[in-house]
């Protein structure tokens, strides 16, 4: 929800949000909707959200003179955040979102009007729209979509980068996944170290972190001091008992269950609402649960995100459903013995598509991974990180119902730390092999506590797919094992 509303209806905000987010008409056709405190502003330019620039968190200052000196250029050096906003010149207006299009918005040229949402509820209350059966079909099979498409002809899921012009409604620019991802000398072994430098830009007082029994936010938490912390899920599950091992590591830790306050109808509406899924895709009980973490955490303004960590630290993209995805699980090296080129993966983990729907993904992923000189596996990877399931249906509660209680920072995607991943052999990682090379240098402490799959860093890569299918059949079938998602299942 959080953005700018170009042309629309008034936007609402809801009631579960009235503590957290605020609204701000910035001129006759556009209104800001932001986290208290984050609407920045300097001369000729406004932005909602968070970023990096020249080494400052928000530094709006700076960024507002050298936009007025270099152009957009000045946004090129932006060196990462989660924001949207809206920069005025002498002879035109435009609006920009950052260059991963994490606070990603839509738009809809409506006959002369140009209408820019972060929602597509706003857009459908602003205009008449027309369905694209294909991507209407393709949306209700998997839940989200890919690329810049929509279900509704001539609406547009802004690319990454974009800066558009809103006299005309023309993209003037956007970024390539081959323009942010760079050559790199830097190693695995160097994610910790640059994972600190970007806390390290956040006030202490300010941070807080979502633990749960994983990689991803452990990582996160051995390289920091984090002021509040808060694990959810069934008392008895995997998380909340490992989570509660590094409680000390906080000033603040909080527990509670993830369906402790069941959420109504009114939330669910709320959910649909903020998101382009269909309903069956929806759990509005993250609002609720996000909401808690909220309540539980006002102190800090930051949550740190382990967003799509398992995805970089270990190839799960490359999974695919079925009796033969399991196998290649069970046994990774099958990714290097009968290796599968990017069509025949994809086609394996969009396998319900028809014919012209799986023609209109895989022509988007050739489009958009042209320019990569990167094997298939990567490609894949990056493709439905940024273009489809990780950007398009992920990032909803991750990203966007979070981030309307705080500012999400999504740590594995600074433009650092993914040219590094880009570069990794993601065999080798699917294989349980890099994420030890990932961790070599963190404390002892953090690696040696098992992890919710059953294994340390101390147990040897071959067992690891096997402990994990062994935890993952006793979270989806035995009592007591269950995490938030299995246990709201039931």
């Amino acid at each position: 929800m959080k953005g700018f509303y170009i042309n629309t209806c008034p936007p609402n905000i809801p009631q579960v949000f009235q503590e957290s987010l605020s609204s701000k008409q910035i001129s006759d056709q556009c209104i800001a909707v932001y986290k208290q405190d984050f609407e920045l502003s300097a001369n000729n330019l406004n932005m909602v959200g968070w970023f990096i620039y020249d080494g400052k968190l928000n530094n709006i200052e700076d960024l507002s003179n050298d936009l007025e000196k270099v152009g957009f250029q000045a946004l090129d050096n932006i060196e990462f955040g989660v924001y949207s906003g809206v920069f005025y010149s002498s002879d035109e207006s435009y609006f920009f979102q950052d260059n991963f299009g994490l606070n990603f918005h839509y738009l809809h040229i409506n006959e002369s009007e140009i209408i820019i949402a972060p929602t597509i509820k706003a857009i459908e209350d602003s205009a008449q729209l027309k369905v694209s059966t294909l991507h209407e079909s393709f949306l209700s099979k998997r839940g989200h979509l890919f690329g810049s498409c929509t279900k509704y002809q001539k609406v547009t899921c802004l690319p990454l980068g974009a800066i558009v012009a809103l006299s005309s409604g023309e993209i003037v620019k956007q970024k390539k996944i081959s323009e942010i991802i760079r050559t790199t000398q830097s190693s695995l072994e160097c994610i910790p170290s640059m994972t600190r430098s970007l806390i390290d830009k956040i006030p202490e007082e300010s941070r807080s972190l979502a633990l749960s029994g994983g990689f991803d936010s452990r990582l996160i938490l051995s390289q920091s001091k984090m002021k509040s912390g808060y694990c959810y899920g069934p008392e008895s599950s995997a998380d909340r008992p490992i989570a509660r091992q590094f409680k000390g590591d906080f000033d603040n830790f909080h527990e509670f269950e993830f369906d402790l306050n069941p959420a109504s109808e009114t939330e669910a509406q709320v959910f649909s609402e903020l998101v382009e899924s269909p309903e069956q895709y929806n759990d509005a009980q993250f609002i609720n649960a996000y909401h808690t973490a909220f309540k539980l955490t006002k102190e800090s303004d930051f949550f740190f995100d382990g967003y799509l960590g398992d995805v970089f630290q270990r190839g799960t993209y490359l999974y695919f459903p079925g009796v033969l995805g399991e196998l290649y699980r069970f046994f990774p090296s099958l990714y290097k013995i009968l290796p599968f080129n990017a069509k025949q993966l994809l086609k394996r983990r969009y396998s319900n598509l028809n014919k012209e729907e799986f023609t209109a993904l895989y022509e988007s992923f050739c489009r958009e991974t042209q320019d990569l000189n990167l094997s298939d596996y990567n490609k894949v990877i990056l493709y439905e990180a940024f273009f489809a399931r990780g950007r398009r249906y992920i990032s909803r509660g991750a990203l966007s119902i979070n981030g309307c209680f705080k500012e999400v920072i999504p740590v594995f995607m600074h433009p650092s730390l993914q040219s590094i991943f880009a570069a990794q052999n993601y065999h080798d990682a699917v294989s349980f092999k890099n994420i030890k090379k990932i961790w070599k240098e963190v404390d002892l402490n953090y690696k040696t506590k098992k992890f919710e799959n059953g294994y340390s860093l101390n147990t040897p890569s071959f067992m690891m797919p096997k402990l994990a299918l062994l935890y993952r059949l006793l979270i989806h079938f035995v009592p007591g094992f269950q995490n938030y998602s299995t246990s709201n299942k039931k």
